[in-house]
């Protein structure tokens, strides 16, 4: 499968989808209502889009990535601004967090479209899965909650230092061995490292002002951490927890995906005035290359995915 990034523009209503082999935008596909996260299925085959709730609802957009059509849109599933998507190793089922009215962690079946499951918590805002597949990583306002996939019960909490604001987890990452979860704190202008055996903070890094997203490299060796405030990608050395690039981007940097062969790293800047996609190259972290997308892009997700740890 040829590698291609997909792009949610929160004030286009659109999904741009870039051919990375050329970093143009061959197609703009239209969702319901105004797109935040994107998760694409471990073949690639389906991207599923969760959308903000406006007057009209709440929704999630299945996109087929063949013809770049939306097959399908499944109401009242999100809730709120900010609805974190990740989907399970097999496919079969995707985590939906939700930060307004409706915290709890919904868990719909890809194949009959139908929320399964409903895990009650005080907010959700972004999740994760394990590369393997057993537990879910949900973050908040408070921490980060663990969660077991074979029956959807909470097996951890974590806390986590709120530092000067209460906007504490925004965005969270798996080492590609599961041994590590990189958790954006946005009160603390840092990344939290958790050991997902012992189910604690092991080491905090300092970034710059309000980081929101966060991916690690396939080969488990770096972080790339968007400064939403400072308008800056901070790169992490995952042996020493240290930051070893400060790498300046578009205004309010927000989303960031990492190719499978670890080359480059994409990053969304969702300034109203920028419309960009920043092209890094992991090897001199500079920016290669700019691409225009649609109004306020947010969520960035590529296939083919890197291959994940058993």
């Amino acid at each position: 499968m040829a590698p291609f990034a997909y792009v949610t523009n929160t004030g286009s209503g659109t999904v741009s989808v870039i051919d990375l082999a050329t970093n143009m935008v061959v197609a703009t596909p239209a969702t319901t209502g105004a797109p935040i996260r994107v998760a694409l299925t471990p073949n690639g085959k389906r991207a599923y889009i969760t959308s903000r709730k406006t007057a009209t609802g709440s929704f999630v957009s299945v996109l087929d990535t063949n013809t770049n059509t939306v097959t399908e849109t499944i109401p009242d599933v999100t809730d709120f601004f900010i609805a974190g998507i990740a989907l399970t190793r097999d496919g079969k089922h995707a985590y939906i967090a939700n930060s307004g009215n409706d915290h709890a962690v919904k868990v719909l079946d890809t194949a009959t479209s139908q929320v399964t499951a409903t895990i009650d918590m005080d907010t959700s805002i972004d999740v994760a899965v394990t590369p393997n597949g057993k537990h879910a990583y949900v973050t908040s306002f408070e921490g980060v909650t663990v969660i077991d996939t074979s029956n959807n019960t909470v097996v951890a909490t974590i806390a986590i230092p709120k530092g000067s604001t209460s906007t504490t987890g925004r965005g969270i990452a798996l080492s590609p061995d599961g041994k590590k979860a990189y958790l954006t704190n946005g009160g603390a202008n840092a990344v939290s490292v958790i050991d997902t055996a012992a189910h604690n903070v092991s080491a905090t890094v300092a970034v710059g002002a309000d980081p929101v997203g966060v991916a690690v490299t396939p080969d488990g060796k770096h972080a790339y951490v968007t400064n939403h405030g400072a308008g800056t990608v901070s790169v992490i050395d995952t042996a020493t927890n240290t930051v070893s690039a400060t790498i300046p981007v578009g205004a309010e940097p927000f989303g960031v995906a990492i190719t499978a062969d670890g080359k480059y790293a994409y990053v969304t800047s969702s300034g109203a005035a920028t419309k960009n996609v920043s092209v890094i190259a992991t090897a001199t972290n500079q920016v290669v290359t700019e691409i225009t997308v649609g109004n306020k892009p947010f969520a960035i997700a590529i296939t083919p995915p890197a291959p994940a740890a058993a």
